[in-house]
């Protein structure tokens, strides 16, 4: 084989790997949270639009309040669990060892259960 035709082979054979890894690993790179996110806005936006029967304008106007709460809302969410994050660690700084493990056993298993219970949340708007 020609020089020539094995660099135009290899330069497509890349061309389609990269193809096939970009398609195959797209979904787990991508940031899925914001699309989820994303997909539960337009639903909410839907289920009130259907429910009030608003209008092309109220609809608009919703999305636009929305959209503008949307950073202050994700940074108290993040606020609260920095809080609650920072009042445990306080909390056991006070306890004994095996407190500290009952401790921390009680808050592993709350932190599942509140996993748990937001997957539910999430699997419900699907």
């Amino acid at each position: 084989m020609k020089p020539k035709t094995k660099t135009i082979l290899f330069i497509l054979l890349s061309f389609l790997l990269g193809i096939l890894c970009g398609w195959f690993l797209e979904d787990r790179l991508s940031d899925k949270t914001h699309s989820k996110k994303e997909r539960e806005h337009v639903q909410f936006i839907e289920v009130l639009s259907q429910r009030l029967s608003l209008s092309e304008m109220q609809i608009a106007q919703v999305d636009s309040i929305l959209e503008s709460r949307k950073q202050k809302m994700e940074t108290c969410i993040k606020d609260v669990i920095a809080i609650r994050d920072s009042t445990r660690m306080e909390i056991r700084k006070v306890l004994n060892d095996e407190q500290a493990r009952i401790f921390d056993e009680f808050n592993e298993k709350k932190d599942r259960e509140e996993k748990k219970k937001w997957e539910k949340e999430e699997k419900k708007s699907k």
